[in-house]
């Protein structure tokens, strides 16, 4: 991105603001969120999990997940855009749902001729007044950036299977936490689906289950003000003593411990 405009374009379904005008707080929101940095390495943590941010990358955040920039270190000379939007503003809802909904990665590394295309596209949209144009710009940037994710994917995951079981556990971690459940989603046995798992991501099915439920119970201590007993009976726990157990079990920590960490963290 040579030239930078100083335009700011905001609705209630698509806003796009420059890299350096951020909110260093812990936050989280209801809309899609792609970040694409042109110049600087700066840090982001995306659910309690720290990502370097470099030059010609495409960082995408999911409506709900808890981030934060940080400011420690932020460099004075970084270039980028942040766009947020809805699935609403998109004349076809289908590029979020393959570039959002169907992986866990929020990681996207272009190269350069890729991104100074879609650096191109940004500075159309930015002078672009119009919304139905912008939503067909901005189209054409996602179509960018989800054609070379497909390309780069095909490198670590050759079988269709684990994209369809990441995108089951998302829809039903909370109701299903049984692998057993995903077997039979997928017509594979508990055993074939585990092979699997282990062949291309090194875990097992439960992992990947207690992981995502992991996620949200950090979510809702850190972010909200519900009662331990409340978010246990909201994430499909059958006690708090259960959902307590679980919780330490795979992070050392009770409930109200990580919770007070957090509190401490970010005051």
């Amino acid at each position: 991105m040579e030239k930078e405009s100083n335009k700011t374009i905001f609705n209630k379904s698509f806003n796009i603001k420059k890299i350096n005008n951020l909110d260093f707080n812990l936050h989280q929101h209801s809309l899609y969120e792609l970040v694409c940095i042109s110049k600087g390495e700066l840090k982001l943590t995306i659910d309690f999990q720290v990502y370097n941010l470099k030059p010609n990358t495409i960082y995408i955040i999911k409506p709900g997940q808890v981030h934060q920039w940080i400011q420690d270190g932020f460099p004075d000379d970084c270039k980028g855009i942040i766009f947020h939007f809805s699935k609403d503003f998109l004349p076809s809802y289908n590029m979020v749902n393959q570039l959002y909904e169907e992986s866990s990665f929020p990681i996207i590394e272009l190269p350069k001729h890729t991104f100074d295309n879609i650096s191109l596209l940004i500075l159309m949209l930015e002078e672009e007044q119009n919304n139905s144009l912008n939503a067909y710009l901005f189209g054409s940037i996602l179509e960018y950036v989800l054609k070379f994710k497909k390309s780069s994917e095909n490198l670590y995951y050759k079988d269709e299977r684990i994209y369809l079981l990441l995108d089951l556990i998302e829809k039903n971690f909370i109701n299903e936490k049984s692998a057993a459940f995903y077997a039979r989603e997928l017509d594979l046995t508990t055993k074939r689906l585990n092979e699997l798992t282990k062949k291309y991501l090194n875990k097992t099915v439960s992992s990947l289950i207690f992981e995502r439920n992991i996620i949200e119970i950090k979510r809702e201590l850190t972010y909200s003000n519900l009662t331990i007993a409340k978010i246990s009976d909201k994430l499909g726990f059958n006690t708090s003593s259960h959902f307590s157990k679980f919780f330490k079990q795979n992070t050392s920590y009770s409930p109200l411990e990580f919770r007070e960490q957090k509190k401490l963290m970010y005051k």
